[in-house]
């Protein structure tokens, strides 16, 4: 099989509006950060993280998405360059798009120019598994070790990095918890990290499920995380302490019930995935079924949610 890369460069202010569009488009998105950006904010960046500058962008961001061959590339080509040129977008005639075609054979290799490692959260560190050796790891780091595959959530996508944050304040050791949608396994791994006992990754898709399990692997947590194919929590008759999906606003929607009868009491619901725009329905909902919001997380336009089930 063959995929096409659809790539965009273009200035950071533009990253939520293009990224909440191509989500609607394309079943993931990759984003890529110059250095300069990536600097702000971190102490000591260059001695903590020894990157090759002639693998990042030259613009500010580097949006990536990925249509696999049965998909009409035109008429992808066609929407995106219809909302560039009607979307109130910043500095938009120096947005660059560029299409190539790779085999999926060469995947693998391609992912390893758009993902590098970084920091999540307070502890967390992502780290591709061909960074692992050239990285300086502290004692209290979490290390997850990825390889993104076709399966997205690498964590340096909002909504997982969201997911993450809320999960080291709420995951406490001995718990059970359920990944729905788990995509990479990146959560999984994440509650295994927290100490979680009972941890079960779910999805629709065979492929999620095949690189998470490469993941899980990986990671050396093989044996501590239960996989299974499922659709959401429609048949799961567990019982959780806490419940993490990251999916889309429309798809947590449908969820939200299942959602509290699959927790214990006072267990926890992490949703993330959701747009700005999104937010205050899916509040409402969970308010009606009888959860209390306990913490709301915003980052470039997504909205990752905590909520906990009361009597």
């Amino acid at each position: 099989m063959k995929w096409h890369e659809i790539t965009i460069g273009t200035k950071k202010e533009n990253e939520e509006t293009l990224t909440m569009f191509l989500n609607t488009i394309a079943k993931g998105v990759s984003i890529e950060y110059a250095l300069d950006i990536l600097r702000e904010g971190v102490t000591d960046f260059d001695d903590k993280f020894r990157l090759d500058p002639n693998v990042y962008p030259e613009s500010d961001i580097t949006i990536t998405v990925y249509f696999d061959e049965t998909i009409d590339i035109n008429d992808k080509l066609e929407e995106i360059n219809s909302f560039i040129a009607t979307g109130s977008l910043f500095d938009k005639e120096n947005i660059t798009i560029n299409h190539t075609i790779i085999n999926e054979a060469d995947w693998e290799n391609e992912w390893k120019k758009h993902f590098h490692n970084f920091k999540v959260g307070k502890n967390f560190f992502i780290i591709p598994s061909w960074e692992f050796d050239d990285v300086n790891i502290q004692s209290e780091d979490k290390v997850i070790k990825i390889d993104p595959g076709m399966a997205f959530g690498t964590g340096d996508h909002a909504t997982t990095s969201l997911c993450l944050t809320l999960m080291e304040d709420v995951v406490q050791k001995g718990d059970d918890v359920i990944d729905v949608g788990t995509g990479s396994g990146i959560l999984s791994i994440g509650a295994h990290l927290l100490g979680a006992k009972n941890i079960k990754a779910t999805d629709i898709d065979d492929l999620s499920l095949q690189v998470s399990k490469e993941n899980f692997e990986l990671n050396q947590c093989s044996d501590a995380i239960k996989v299974e194919s499922a659709d959401l929590l429609t048949t799961e008759d567990g019982k959780y302490d806490v419940v993490v999906a990251n999916i889309l606003a429309h798809i947590i929607d449908v969820m939200i019930d299942d959602a509290y009868n699959t927790l214990k009491e006072n267990g926890s619901f992490i949703a993330s995935g959701i747009i700005t725009e999104k937010r205050d329905s899916i509040v409402q909902h969970m308010e009606r079924v009888g959860f209390n919001i306990e913490d709301v997380l915003e980052q470039d336009g997504w909205v990752a949610i905590l909520a906990k089930k009361v009597k």
